[in-house]
């Protein structure tokens, strides 16, 4: 437990507490905040958090700019009088606050159900845990979170995800589009939630599935391809379309929950749809 001013840094749940109270941080903005907690002592370049956080597939420098943001509004902070993170502009950053480490009791269960409450929410959790047990007894479900900006839609999420994270064998993966990046990888959301996957439990399994049914999906994490399989890889996908894509992954999921349910997470900018009001 990495512990900073009045926060700590819980890299075994992965997950940022204010005091007794958990601070809603999207998946990535963690990893981002955990590699410069756990480098405080030097400056941090920006292809360094590259290559450590997103070392299978390409993103654009920008993207960062877009999580330090979310971690200097989490924690209070300001570019122009930084208390947590230090900009240093064309180089990188680095956390400028002390660190320690701190052994602590992880929170029970049912702290942190207390402490991830969110008030006025109790139907909508309802409804999110309705949708849940008919997907648990295999009726595939597809659900919209909509609304406003700032009414808690996150927030909303989390709750939940912790609450399903206690049901047994249970997946829960997610994935985000990025503003400004959509463009230049149609399916980020989708990439980013399957690589959550992929460094969780059964990770061979999951690659062996990914090799036989969904080709052109595993080729976007080389790190978990053999150098040897690379160039069959590539010839096996040569010419594959969006369309190909989208069959491919549907197929594997198909066999990825045939046993063990999935939650898959993607957080989108979109139009109006009202299935759901929060």
């Amino acid at each position: 437990m990495k512990h900073f001013q009045s926060f700590r840094l819980d890299t075994v749940n992965q997950c940022l507490w204010r005091e007794d109270k958990r601070v809603a941080l999207t998946p990535k903005a963690f990893d981002v905040l955990r590699y410069l907690v756990e480098h405080s002592d030097r400056l941090v370049t920006q292809d360094e958090i590259l290559e450590a956080i997103w070392s299978e597939t390409y993103v654009n420098p920008e993207v960062i700019k877009k999580y330090v943001l979310e971690i200097r509004r989490v924690l209070g902070d300001s570019a122009e009088k930084p208390a947590f993170v230090e900009t240093f502009p064309k180089r990188g950053y680095q956390f400028i606050a002390p660190v320690r480490e701190e052994i602590v009791i992880a929170p029970s269960a049912s702290n942190m159900e207390h402490s991830t409450s969110v008030v006025g929410r109790e139907a909508a959790l309802s409804a999110l845990d309705a949708f849940l047990n008919k997907a648990l007894r295999k009726q595939r479900q597809v659900l919209f979170v909509t609304g406003e900006a700032g009414i808690g839609k996150t927030t909303l999420v989390d709750t939940f995800e912790v609450q399903a994270c206690r049901i047994p064998n249970l997946r829960f993966a997610r994935g985000q589009c990025v503003e400004g990046f959509g463009g230049k990888e149609a399916y980020y959301p989708f990439l980013e939630a399957l690589g959550h996957l992929l460094r969780g439990r059964d990770e061979n399994a999951l690659v062996e599935t990914l090799a036989r049914r969904a080709p052109t999906w595993l080729v976007q994490f080389p790190s978990l391809v053999k150098r040897e399989q690379r160039d069959a890889l590539q010839r096996e996908i040569l010419g594959a379309t969006r369309e190909r894509m989208v069959r491919e992954i549907c197929e594997a999921l198909e066999i990825i929950t045939a046993e063990d349910p999935l939650v898959l997470v993607l957080r989108i900018s979109i139009g109006p749809i009202h299935p759901l009001s929060i």
